[in-house]
């Protein structure tokens, strides 16, 4: 703790307050938690969870005590695998609710970025801090009007927006050179490759665990509980955040070679495992994203990104229709050249044309907890659980002139990458791809928050660590 906080370095006696301090709010948080766990009737269940979130944030403040540069890629680790924890807990008790302790390991692990994010704090880049005061007026303007109205759902949603902004502020301050980033990209390829590996395994024999959580949650837009009859969703939530992870996760081992992971045969695992979570919305992800890298990068990679392209094409005319579910694959992309007569489609019109005269008529906003995961924990009939335009969502959740206001902040990222990237060749374009992809996925569903919003800012903030450490690359 004294190599995480320096509190060796303060006077003996302010620092025995502090260690007193410290013990006194660990028991009291501890006895807390034990006494809450007690009065449910799923003692061993919760406490178990209580124990798995503690030692994930132990291993976190371990992390970043001795080797802060895992600390961003162990975040997203455990992003990426907090789901299928809670899937196997509750088939291992038999137990099934919409709330959960394990749901709180993202966000707590999260917010040990703020450690070195408080030291650094002066720091941090104009355009960061100008972009940070923005999102930080609108956060803290939803958190008080949400929490009005909808009470512990909008601490939820809260940290639900800002862990993943806090990783943007996170690499600014941090002094890490290219390599670093190359390993943090590398990373996510790693996962993209166990994500979409385990993906396809789920879809040919569907573990009971899986099984369990898919006839509990009642999930039953995404298929049948049976295996080769539903859409994959791997160790994620849900189809939409698997499929969205995977493109995401295929774009970044499309247009470098350094990372990628498994050469040509991890591009066609994720590929097919995104196939299988039939998302229209990852395709045009990795689609928008290799597209901006395009723009920007070297003409040596433009030509290999080409060479690539081909290879998609052959392996989908040839491949594709000898693995298992060609059909609905097919099926479902070919629904690309006639979204009129696509059903899905159609509702996310009706959809944003209701909730647009919702905005009009409320121009001050809901606030957080008003939509979103974080409407799951309350009752209220004014929250929407689903939300399928993230630009109405942002005015729905922050009104009118804030929605505008982080908006334009998008934007200015946008236009500020776009100049960034005409000298620096390998980070700032896929920066400025992440964004770019922001802005296209906005109009499907609000992708600034959660695991979405995590990777994307992650991606995001690779062309904005501090010049000192931000070494020219060709």
């Amino acid at each position: 703790m004294e190599r995480i906080f320096r509190i060796g370095a303060l006077k003996p006696g302010i620092r025995m307050l502090l260690y007193g301090l410290m013990k006194l709010a660990g028991i009291v948080v501890l006895g807390s938690v034990v006494g809450v766990a007690g009065s449910i009737d799923s003692l061993h269940m919760k406490l178990l969870e209580f124990t798995i979130l503690l030692v994930s944030m132990i291993i976190s403040l371990h992390i970043y005590a001795y080797r802060s540069d895992l600390l961003l890629p162990y975040s997203l680790l455990i992003w990426v695998v907090s789901p299928e924890i809670r899937r196997l807990m509750d088939w291992s008790f038999q137990s099934y609710s919409d709330t959960s302790i394990i749901s709180l390991m993202p966000y707590c692990v999260g917010l040990i970025l703020l450690i070195p994010i408080v030291k650094n704090i002066k720091q941090v880049d104009r355009r960061i801090s100008l972009i940070s005061k923005i999102m930080g007026v609108a956060l803290i303007y939803g958190f008080f009007l949400g929490f009005l109205s909808f009470g512990l759902s909008s601490v939820f949603d809260l940290l639900n927006n800002i862990v993943p902004f806090l990783v943007l502020i996170y690499v600014n301050v941090s002094n890490f050179d290219s390599d670093v980033r190359d390993k943090w990209l590398r990373s996510f390829s790693y996962l993209g490759v166990i994500v979409a590996t385990y993906g396809i395994y789920q879809y040919m024999v569907l573990p009971p665990w899986d099984e369990f959580w898919m006839i509990r949650s009642k999930m039953g837009s995404i298929g049948l509980p049976e295996p080769q009859n539903f859409r994959v969703f791997s160790i994620l939530n849900s189809p939409g955040p698997a499929g969205v992870f995977l493109g995401l996760a295929l774009a970044i081992m499309t247009v470098q070679k350094k990372w990628r992971v498994f050469g040509i045969i991890g591009i066609m695992i994720v590929a097919f495992g995104l196939l299988l979570t039939l998302v229209r919305v990852g395709w045009i992800a990795c689609l928008v994203m290799i597209l901006a890298y395009f723009i920007r990068a070297h003409l040596k990679n433009k030509i290999k990104l080409l060479g690539l392209v081909m290879i998609f094409a052959v392996a989908y005319v040839f491949v594709l229709p000898l693995l298992p579910g060609a059909n609905n694959v097919v099926s479902r992309i070919e629904t690309f050249g006639s979204l009129e007569e696509d059903h899905s489609f159609n509702e996310r019109l009706n959809f944003s044309s209701n909730i647009l005269s919702q905005v009009v008529g409320n121009p001050i906003g809901m606030g957080l907890g008003s939509s979103g995961l974080g409407a799951k924990l309350t009752q209220n009939s004014d929250t929407l659980v689903s939300f399928d335009n993230g630009y109405l969502n942002i005015f729905y959740t922050f009104g009118l002139p804030l929605g505008i206001a982080i908006i334009a902040t998008l934007i200015y990222l946008l236009f500020d990458l776009f100049k960034v990237s005409k000298r620096e060749k390998v980070y700032s374009p896929i920066s400025l791809a992440a964004i770019s992809a922001v802005l296209f996925l906005l109009s499907a569903s609000n992708v600034l928050s959660g695991l979405t919003g995590f990777i994307l800012f992650f991606i995001i903030s690779l062309a904005y660590i501090p010049k000192s450490s931000n070494q020219e690359v060709t």
